[in-house]
């Protein structure tokens, strides 16, 4: 089932994966998924986008010029790979319809983590690469919140 988000569902963050290319623009698309692009604000050009949830996992669809439209995961969903089978339902072609796939889908392995005041430790956004993942929880940490936040090994 597709839902539609609003932008601030989406999070561009470094965590993040280019998923796959559509083989249509953004009316097909639109048109097959029954959702609407909105202009986009986050890229420059003519760049139109619409934010959408498919079995819980958030999605961005991204198009210029009404171009083929590239699909990303948001940060949160571990293994990228795992959102296709949905998707190519939800639009009804094969997977080898898509015009590009990433090489890699598999499970990103670094975590960030936040500790909030109680003691809990909470599951934030996934990472292919350590470093990108140490810079995100800097940025966080420097805001002044008292929450903590760590970077770990995901497996």
């Amino acid at each position: 089932m597709i839902l539609c988000e609003p932008d601030s569902e989406w999070y561009a963050n470094g965590s993040q994966a280019r998923l796959c290319q559509l083989p249509w623009g953004a009316a097909e698309v639109a048109a097959r998924l029954s959702i609407r692009f909105s202009p986009s604000f986050q890229q420059p050009g003519e760049w139109s986008h619409a934010v959408i949830r498919l079995d819980g996992d958030v999605l961005r669809l991204a198009v210029r010029n009404d171009r083929s439209v590239t699909v990303e995961v948001r940060g949160d969903v571990q293994t990228p790979g795992r959102c296709l089978p949905g998707l190519c339902a939800a639009l009804g072609i094969p997977l080898e319809a898509l015009s590009w796939v990433a090489d890699d889908l598999s499970a990103k392995p670094w975590l960030l983590t936040r500790l909030d005041d109680n003691g809990n430790r909470l599951p934030m956004w996934y990472f292919r690469e350590r470093e990108v993942a140490e810079a995100v929880a800097r940025d966080y940490a420097a805001r002044g919140h008292k929450q903590t936040y760590e970077v770990e090994c995901a497996s």
